[in-house]
């Protein structure tokens, strides 16, 4: 049976004034982007960069905590701090030892990824493009910036990557997205940069249903399109929000495979949607109210179940 989803804008139309004053003295990650980085990334699914490996785990965790792989770093392409993650990673054998070659040299690898800007990771911290980067004492430094998940290390291809993590609990989708739906944010546009003031937000990897609204898109790396989110029950969490596919990928390859209204039961992470951060900064004074709506965020689909789940709409 399908639910009514939820309704979050109206109540920030009448509660914008007095977010406005207090949610930057409640908020605990302040993140300012050049605008110029926005606009370039904002429809796209990934990036490539001349990665600096700094730390590294020395294996990757076990699957039960997820079975990802850290690897802390920088880019110039970038300038924040970057914590890039090869999924399924104990499976990737030559990636990882490109990884631990690379490490502590200083010589850039070249290394493709969905960039993903989040703030599961980002501490109490301020996250200012193009700031100084202090050196890291691990493989898990205080950021906001991923590159996750990894496609390519050192042109050596990790997409088949990209499927479900056996042996970890995903999180439910009820409450995920709930708290997707309310986390808190600010956004102030400047001449040359944009700062998301917000909270942070965990919540990585959710199994839901998603069902295409619209045709797909080809972006740079992938494809996009707009899709409704349903728990693996059938009852409808969101009405319209936006998936990123990464080109060369499982998920991808099941997305060409369904039209508008066609469902797949998936594994997602979310990240800042940039697009719609670039649109709301961009009405700042037609539309203030919509510098203190909730965090734009989209999902980036890692993986599709391979059952008939979507059978239970």
């Amino acid at each position: 049976m399908r639910s009514k989803a939820w309704q979050w804008r109206s109540p920030f139309l009448f509660l914008s004034l007095s977010l406005l004053v207090s949610i930057a003295a409640r908020a605990d990650v302040a993140i300012t982007l050049d605008n110029s980085f926005i606009e370039a990334h904002k429809n796209t699914a990934t990036i490539s960069t001349n990665f600096v490996v700094e730390k590294a785990h020395k294996r990757p965790n076990p699957p039960s905590k997820d079975g990802d792989m850290h690897v802390a770093g920088r880019a110039e392409e970038v300038r924040l701090p970057i914590v890039a993650e090869i999924m399924n990673a104990a499976a990737e054998g030559a990636a990882v030892n490109a990884v631990h070659a690379a490490e502590g040299t200083g010589e850039a690898i070249p290394m493709t990824g969905a960039w993903r800007i989040w703030t599961e990771h980002g501490g109490d911290s301020i996250q200012t493009q193009g700031a100084p980067i202090a050196p890291y004492k691990n493989a898990n430094p205080d950021h906001v910036f991923e590159m996750h998940p990894v496609t390519s290390v050192n042109d050596i291809s990790v997409t088949d990557s990209f499927h479900p993590i056996e042996g970890f609990e995903a999180k439910d989708a009820d409450q995920a997205f709930h708290r997707y739906e309310n986390t808190r944010c600010k956004i102030t546009p400047q001449e040359s940069t944009t700062t998301i003031t917000t909270t942070m937000a965990g919540f990585n990897y959710v199994e839901f249903l998603m069902i295409a609204n619209k045709d797909p898109y080809p972006v740079t790396g992938g494809h996009m399109v707009m899709a409704s989110i349903d728990n693996l029950e059938g009852e409808l969490l969101v009405r319209n929000r936006r998936m990123v596919f990464v080109e060369g990928t499982e998920p991808a390859a099941a997305l060409q495979n369904i039209g508008v209204g066609g469902c797949l039961h998936v594994l997602g992470i979310p990240r800042l949607n940039l697009s719609l951060v670039s649109w709301r900064a961009k009405h700042a004074h037609d539309r203030p109210d919509a510098l203190v709506w909730s965090l734009p965020y989209e999902m980036i689909v890692v993986g599709v179940y391979p059952d008939d789940a979507c059978a239970n709409r």
